[in-house]
């Protein structure tokens, strides 16, 4: 007999908020985007389309996180970090003036069956991990410190997500997985 039982590891709601406080949130994007001007015509065409590309792919890792919420319903975990991902869409949407309407599907169907499978906080770290390497990427290839400035925040707290996500694994004191990201960039 084969058993049903889901055992991903899940959060208590204290759990969640003492992890989301060290996790950070999509107010430091925000923060950044508020306190300046920037125009998208201030752009350049390059520039934007690695906006745009970072763009979809927070609008993917939103979907993804909306796919655990199908399996895992209520999740609090889930709900933060697809609203995180979410902000930060709008956050470059405030920069660029894109419209934040197109994930990335390639990534999304690459992820979609594994982010509603047993192993899915595995699943998220992993994609934050190669989330935040996409966006230190991407930062010396843009040359408007604005834009530079926003993706940078946006890394942060995704590196702050792959600590959640490692403790939230049984891995929080593992320095490999907090403090060291081996995974490489999603290609643009």
């Amino acid at each position: 007999m084969t058993s049903t039982r889901d055992d991903s590891p899940q959060l208590t709601e204290t759990d969640l908020r003492r992890k989301l406080l060290a996790g950070g949130t999509a107010a430091i994007a925000l923060t950044m985007v508020g306190n300046r001007r920037v125009a998208a015509a201030g752009l350049s065409s390059a520039e934007l389309d690695l906006l745009k590309f970072a763009q979809g792919l927070e609008l993917a890792l939103r979907d993804l996180y909306d796919e655990a919420l199908d399996i895992d319903k209520d999740s609090a975990a889930w709900t933060a970090m697809s609203d995180s991902h979410e902000s930060f869409a709008q956050a470059i949407a405030g920069l660029s003036g894109l419209s934040a309407n197109q994930r990335n599907d390639g990534l999304f169907d690459e992820y979609r069956d594994a982010m509603r499978g047993a192993d899915r906080a595995k699943t998220a770290y992993d994609l934050e991990s190669a989330a935040a390497a996409t966006h230190i990427d991407l930062i010396g290839r843009l040359s408007d410190s604005g834009a530079a400035e926003v993706i940078a925040s946006i890394a942060s707290a995704e590196s702050r997500h792959c600590v959640v996500l490692a403790d939230v694994l049984g891995n929080g004191n593992d320095l490999g997985m907090t403090l060291v990201n081996s995974a490489q960039p999603i290609e643009a």
